[in-house]
């Protein structure tokens, strides 16, 4: 009987037995079923993505060129080590890396895309081969060719040109609704920021097979990055050196162009920075040292810098007086040094005066004492007027980013803003450039285009042509007329021959005897900082011009003094070299 129940319990516990293993190889039939069956197009394609790795490369940028074809800007390839991450032990292969280049090495760790980390960048050649030679022995580690922007003679045309930068994290969340990727290159500033959509081009990849460690096994599919547009520029690049070298040691700005189509042929700015430096990347250190320098090397003077314009804004002042008939060009002036006007002498800068003068004396000597009763006879309202049909306060619609307007006061601003009342004496401050007037030399350099054009107003430009990638001219800057300043013809004769006599026997001795007709006017800007500024700005040939140009000293005295000097150099060069 014992036996029998021993018997029972053995077959209940096999039959309990059976219907488990029935149960649970049911459930593993359908478990199997459902994953080889339902879910095996999902398996298949996480195992492929395990074993295949994309890898994107960076777009390549379109060269830029100055008007005789010389090559300003173009990327070169270097070399970086890429770290697939989870594919092998990141600190291991860091430190074959280190054993392998024999030297200790600063590893930048920069995710430049999920999966992916940037271990060196701008690796020599010598250190790609021993790395290729030893590439077994370094699973999930990828030698890269990149591109890198090099700028020809780094910062003469800094300001113009631009620089390139990484995509950072917070441009990313506007930026990749674009197209853009972390870590991707994009214009900064200058000519690569304003025409960042046709320099950019278009990113290429590479597919690659990689084992269970990580090492790439084969190269799958490989599209090269390319670029789709070049730009050819209006700007003369041996006229830019010889602009900058001119301006030698000063701070300041040069601008040359050409009145007839708005071409720019020459953009300083000083002091300038090497772009080449943004190429490489620069350390957070070296980026605070720029941004902290006094003398704001980003900063492009020519269009971000606002200047009074001293005896420059004498031009303005002059062709308002004509054309409003508050002057004849045959009047005469007696100038004893100042103007006494109730109980304030206002001061010439000829402290013991310029005695009897012509009005195109006056221009030729730049008399303030001319000037201020010149200012008073039309008021502040129709300086005003004249100022804007000269565009002074407006968009100069030059193709860069970050242009500048000047400011230029009136009785109303002074009583809205300051809360005070519009004296004649602003009045005659204003007449001569100086008081709450400020300009960007840009501004300065297209009222002596305007006055070169005896009124027509083209836009300036410094793109000509767009190239496609085989170099062929898809499109090309035509000149643009903005406006058009109608003024009687006597009354550019007047103020032009003026010009011409401020080189012959006034204030521009220093360009004297130069074998052209000049037309030109000096300026000496008050600086509450210090020594005051200095202009020199003009045209040439002065009856049929083809060149305009202004040049600014930062700290340069009078201006018949340091600018007229670094405009001569310029000058003879443009005669030696381009002709007239």
């Amino acid at each position: 009987m014992w036996n029998e129940r021993i018997e029972e319990r053995i077959h209940q516990r096999v039959a309990a037995a059976l219907w488990i293993g029935i149960a649970l190889f049911v459930v593993l039939s359908a478990r199997l079923w459902y994953l080889s069956v339902l879910r095996g197009e999902w398996f298949r394609e996480r195992s492929e993505r395990n074993r295949v790795r994309v890898v994107f490369l960076e777009t390549l940028r379109g060269n830029i060129y100055d008007r005789r074809g010389v090559c300003l800007a173009e990327d070169i390839p270097r070399f970086r080590l890429v770290f697939l991450v989870g594919s092998s032990d990141e600190k291991l292969v860091m430190k074959r890396i280190r054993e392998i280049l024999r030297r200790d090495i600063v590893f930048s760790l920069r995710e430049r895309a999920p999966g992916e980390l940037v271990l060196l960048e701008d690796l020599p050649l010598e250190d790609v081969v021993r790395i290729e030679e030893n590439s077994e022995h370094l699973p999930g580690v990828l030698v890269e060719v990149y591109p890198a922007r090099k700028y020809r003679d780094g910062e003469v045309a800094a300001s113009l040109l631009g620089y390139v930068g990484r995509v950072g994290p917070e441009e990313l969340k506007v930026l990749g609704k674009m197209g853009y990727r972390n870590e991707d290159r994009i214009g900064k500033s200058g000519v690569e920021s304003f025409y960042e959509s046709l320099l950019r081009g278009e990113e290429g990849y590479r597919r690659v097979e990689v084992d269970a460690l990580g090492r790439v096994v084969q190269v799958l599919d490989f599209q090269s990055p390319r670029f789709r547009y070049s730009l050819q520029l209006t700007l003369d690049w041996e006229l830019q050196r010889t602009c900058y070298e001119a301006l030698g040691r000063r701070n300041g700005v040069v601008l040359v162009g050409d009145p007839a189509t708005g071409e720019i042929l020459a953009f300083v700015s000083k002091p300038s920075f090497d772009p080449n430096l943004f190429s490489r990347g620069l350390s957070l250190k070296e980026w605070l040292d720029l941004l902290e320098q006094k003398s704001n090397p980003l900063l492009a003077r020519p269009t971000q810098a606002l200047y009074p314009p001293g005896s420059l804004f004498k031009i303005l002042i002059a062709l308002a007086a004509l054309e409003e008939q508050v002057v004849t060009s045959r009047e005469s002036f007696f100038c004893p040094g100042y103007l006494e006007y109730g109980n304030w002498k206002y001061l010439c800068w000829k402290r013991g005066g310029h005695g009897r003068v012509t009005f195109e004396e006056a221009i030729a000597e730049s008399c303030n004492v001319v000037f201020y009763t010149l200012g008073l006879r039309l008021g502040p309202e129709r300086i005003a007027r004249y100022a804007r049909m000269f565009g002074l306060g407006q968009d100069a619609h030059l193709d860069l980013p970050g242009v500048k307007t000047g400011f230029f006061p009136t009785p109303e601003w002074k009583r809205e803003v300051l809360k005070e009342a519009w004296y004649p004496g602003d009045t005659m401050n204003l007449s001569i450039g100086q008081g709450y007037l400020l300009v960007t030399p840009l501004e300065m350099y297209l009222l002596l285009c305007t006055v070169a054009n005896r009124g027509k107003v083209y836009d300036p430009h410094v793109l000509w042509r767009v190239l496609d990638e085989n170099g062929k001219v898809v499109k090309e800057v035509k000149p643009s007329l903005r406006r058009t300043v109608a003024l009687r013809p006597q009354t550019w004769d007047t103020v032009i021959r003026g010009m011409e006599k401020v080189v012959t026997q006034g204030t521009g001795f220093n360009c004297r005897g130069l074998p052209v007709k000049l037309a030109a006017k000096t300026g000496t800007a008050q600086n509450p900082h210090g020594k005051e500024h200095s202009w020199f700005g003009g045209f040439f040939p002065s009856d049929r011009p083809k060149f305009v140009f202004l040049v600014l000293v930062e700290h340069g005295g009078d201006g018949s003094g340091e600018a007229a000097l670094v405009a001569r150099k310029v000058i003879e060069w443009i005669l030696q070299n381009r002709g007239v």
